[in-house]
């Protein structure tokens, strides 16, 4: 074996081992109820941001079937500083997405048998 393939080899074993590493402290800064919101929407649900004309902005959860529910700010911040969500940036309503990094996450905290750890979202419905 060459230098040169040893040092290919080594590279891609460290990179490996940062993902790993880099993933699982992400998974430790994330709060339950971001942990949830990723999974809702890796369950199908949308994330809208609904922005009014005195300025006033909030975020919703819309289930495929049932009624809107509204989800904090903060956590929607958080999960599009870490790169997963991103939003299509639409007027009055933008839609947020899971990104690739966000998928991976949101289907890593998953149960055996496919359900989410913790309860759904029970804030206020609009």
């Amino acid at each position: 074996m060459t230098l040169r393939t040893t040092a290919a080899r080594v590279r891609a074993g460290l990179s490996g081992l940062f993902c790993r590493l880099a993933h699982r402290t992400l998974k430790r800064e994330l709060s339950p109820s971001q942990i949830l919101l990723l999974q809702e929407l890796l369950q199908g649900d949308r994330l809208k941001s609904h922005r009014y004309l005195d300025g006033g902005k909030e975020y919703r959860l819309h289930p495929l079937n049932g009624r809107a529910t509204q989800v904090p700010a903060k956590d929607v911040r958080r999960l599009e500083d870490l790169g997963l969500l991103f939003s299509n940036h639409k007027f009055p309503a933008a839609t947020f997405f899971l990104s690739q990094r966000g998928r991976r996450v949101a289907a890593d905290w998953k149960d055996s048998d496919g359900s989410p750890p913790i309860p759904k979202f029970s804030a206020e419905t609009h």
